[in-house]
């Protein structure tokens, strides 16, 4: 009980990722509104010198036509990341969403760490949407779907129910290489919910089965996976379901054999 604990607890902490830098988040938010307001002395001011050549007036000019005016409604980090470029400095890498009323507003800053550990900005990207139209192309929707996404979403329902109802029925029948390969699916099929798009891996092993996942981005699409439980399936074709038969259950048949052999006619 306590080693199971224990793995409970381990999972729970490795699904736990790691906030985004605040520093740098407020910071990618600070040269946002600078490019909002026409600052360029300010934006100059946090960025790198090889950054600072590009900040000209009329890039400026470029950069308010991906902005909107006044604060947003809410900001939220889609994703971020750091890496290390030549010459062991560190990249932090941040993407944003900056919701307003009407639009959709996603910033992209690329920040690197000066030798007294400073960030400074070596790059600043914005594009503009309808939220309307990234949330829909984003979406999880059941209209206009063809006969291969409702298969493959039974399917993915399925997967994982038959790889759990196969391990449990191979706990209790004490039937442990069974129980752990039946966990397991082999092969996958990947489709792109949105657009119908599929791929077939032979070589890939998956946990339960099946899985779903989406890109941080609010245009990203849904993608759902199915992979064959064949494990699974092996179990109820050849009846591993069934009580093991013990060596004293062995032994009272093979005796009911030998009497009924030597039974007078």
């Amino acid at each position: 009980m306590r080693l199971v604990l224990a793995l409970v607890l381990l999972v729970l902490a490795g699904c736990s990722a790691p906030l985004a830098d605040q520093e740098c988040v407020d910071q990618s938010l600070r040269a946002y509104d600078q490019v909002q307001s026409g600052d360029v002395e300010g934006l100059k001011a946090q960025s790198t010198q090889a950054l600072r050549g590009q900040l000209t007036s009329a890039a400026i000019e470029e950069l308010q036509t991906f902005t909107v005016a006044g604060p947003p409604k809410e900001t939220k980090v889609l994703s971020w990341q750091t890496t290390r470029i030549a010459g062991g400095e560190a990249s932090y890498e941040l993407f944003q969403q900056l919701e307003y009323e009407q639009s959709l507003v996603l910033l992209s800053t690329v920040m690197v760490r000066t030798s007294a550990g400073e960030w400074q900005i070596n790059g600043i990207h914005l594009n503009l949407a309808d939220p309307v139209h990234a949330r829909a192309a984003g979406g999880f929707t059941l209209e206009n779907k063809s006969p291969l996404h409702f298969g493959v979403l039974a399917a993915a329902i399925l997967a994982p129910l038959l790889c759990l109802g196969t391990f449990g029925v191979a706990l209790w029948r004490r039937r442990w290489g069974w129980m752990i390969g039946s966990l397991f699916g082999f092969g996958q099929l990947a489709l792109n919910w949105s657009t119908g798009a599929w791929m077939f891996q032979v070589a890939n092993v998956a946990l339960l089965g099946a899985g779903f996942f989406k890109g941080p981005g609010p245009f990203d699409a849904w993608v759902l996976t199915v992979s064959l439980p064949i494990p699974a399936i092996l179990f109820w074709i050849l009846r591993r379901d069934r009580p093991k038969v013990g060596k004293a259950s062995k032994q009272q048949v093979a005796s009911a054999l030998s009497l009924s052999d030597n039974e007078p006619l």
